[in-house]
């Protein structure tokens, strides 16, 4: 067995590698710089669309802001569309 390989139980290496995957997209917006010049994502950077992917709605995500409106995607936001900056609400 080599000596570098870390022993992090299995289930342990899985959350934490899920908990990362999960802030991906907020990382990606932060560090883009032409989406922090024009304050928002626009549509079609995003792949927003009108209908919900695999069970995923706008108005669960945390950047869903009522009645149709996103913190990170310009324009009219449908309460059940989706985009790839999808990120669950907690809490």
């Amino acid at each position: 067995m080599n000596r570098y390989v870390s022993k992090i139980p299995r289930r342990k290496f899985l959350k934490l590698t899920g908990c990362s995957l999960a802030l991906l997209p907020v990382a990606i917006i932060a560090s883009s710089r032409d989406t922090l010049a024009q304050g928002k994502a626009s549509k079609e950077a995003v792949q927003y669309q009108e209908t919900p992917k695999n069970g995923q709605k706008c108005k669960d995500c945390q950047f869903w802001t009522e009645p149709n409106g996103c913190q990170v995607v310009e324009g009219e936001i449908s309460p059940e569309g989706w985009c790839s900056l999808f990120v669950v609400k907690q809490g």
